[in-house]
């Protein structure tokens, strides 16, 4: 891929969470996207992040361009297990016109805590073709009223709040407890997938299609 189309779509990306489909569009069609020297960089909501951290990160972005990228090094050497920090560092060196480097902060905010809101907009920005977040499991009870059912409850809750690691772990809970369950099978499968390697959920989905040939849920 060339590097300006390159640079559009990771602009794109942040453009699209941040001001909705019209700007991320017209940030994805240009071939030329300079630095961004107006508005800072805003600051994306992480409840799993400590308050202390989310000051020192507001602080940065609202003293943009000046210093931003330098302060918000230093906090990721301060806090290196933050994704939020690497996330909000990516941000701002797309707009500072340095998107390789943005791309090694958002797979890093990956790494270091895949259990976030960060982590999954860093993933949503590292694929911008994709649809954005994590695909949702949608159970077919409307009230849990089984121990399966609040397990697959409590998963869904999770993924509203974008911890894909703690939904994963209780859909797989679900699923053990549950073998001939086609809910919790369908969830636990739901609850691997990750863009980098979406074969991981994939491998699951395709073999419950035979095991529950009459569930509504695996179709």
């Amino acid at each position: 891929m060339r590097p300006r189309i390159r640079v559009s779509l990771i602009v794109a990306a942040v453009a699209l969470a941040a001001a909705g489909t019209a700007v991320g569009v017209t940030l994805a069609t240009r071939t030329h996207v300079p630095k961004q020297r107006g508005a800072a960089p805003r600051l994306y909501a992480d409840p799993t992040a400590p308050q202390d951290i989310v000051r020192d990160v507001r602080d940065a972005l609202r003293a943009w361009p000046s210093g931003t990228v330098r302060r918000l090094r230093i906090l990721t050497a301060q806090h290196p297990g933050s994704a939020l920090v690497r996330f909000e560092l990516g941000v701002a060196l797309v707009f500072s016109g340095s998107p390789e480097a943005a791309r090694a902060a958002w797979r890093n905010a990956e790494r270091v805590q895949p259990d976030s809101p960060s982590a999954v907009r860093a993933e949503d920005a590292l694929h911008p073709d994709a649809p954005p977040g994590k695909p949702p499991f949608v159970a077919g009870f409307a009230r849990p009223r089984t121990r399966v059912e609040r397990l697959l409850a409590e998963g869904i809750g999770f993924q509203a709040a974008l911890r894909p690691v703690s939904a994963e772990r209780v859909f797989a809970a679900a699923a053990q407890l549950a073998p001939g369950n086609p809910e919790a099978q369908v969830a636990a499968a739901v609850g691997l997938y990750d863009k980098d390697r979406p074969e991981r959920a994939f491998s699951r989905l395709g073999p419950l299609v035979r095991t529950f040939p009459h569930a509504q849920t695996v179709r």
